[in-house]
């Protein structure tokens, strides 16, 4: 029994690795950039912390989705594979930074209703917009690696990118 569960979790870790440094290294980029372009050029440990666990937020909820038989439902053409799950990802992702605007408005402003009147107004939303744009982006070749790797096999992958031969 113990050897199931530490099979699963096993298998469970392997699969959250490349979308959890994907999503680190992504919303680390778009903290920066939106401090830098708010001219606010602290980038907190809150904000570190914050996109941190933004992206293994968003890496789990991969995987949940991937579970989905939703996420396989374009599965016979893998262009449309690719495009039918970043569509899926980036739903989900607008709604998490949707929420990573809202929750410090809502709690600054003591509800979620004055929260909402508050990011009308509050949120930059020409930034807003430009920083999904770089996520959906982000988000595309995300799905294009992971079906490329899919298809030729992450074994193959390794020896392409790095030269190691698997024996």
């Amino acid at each position: 029994m113990a050897g199931k569960i530490g099979t699963a979790v096993t298998k469970e870790i392997r699969e959250a690795v490349p979308p959890t440094i994907f999503f680190l290294a992504l919303f680390h980029l778009l903290g920066l950039t939106k401090a830098v372009a708010l001219s606010d050029y602290s980038f907190t440990a809150l904000r570190a912390a914050g996109a941190t666990v933004g992206a293994l937020i968003v890496a789990k909820a991969i995987l949940v989705v991937e579970a989905l038989p939703l996420a396989k439902l374009f599965s016979r053409r893998r262009a449309v594979q690719v495009l039918w799950k970043t569509l899926l990802y980036s739903a989900m992702v607008l709604l998490f930074r949707a929420a990573e605007e809202l929750i410090p408005l809502a709690w600054k402003h003591g509800s979620l209703g004055a929260g909402l009147a508050a990011m009308s107004t509050d949120t930059s939303w020409p930034l807003f917009v430009v920083l999904s744009l770089w996520v959906v982006g982000g988000l595309l070749l995300y799905c294009l690696a992971a079906e490329l790797v899919r298809a030729v096999g992450a074994r193959r992958v390794r020896e392409l990118l790095f030269g190691v031969s698997s024996g």
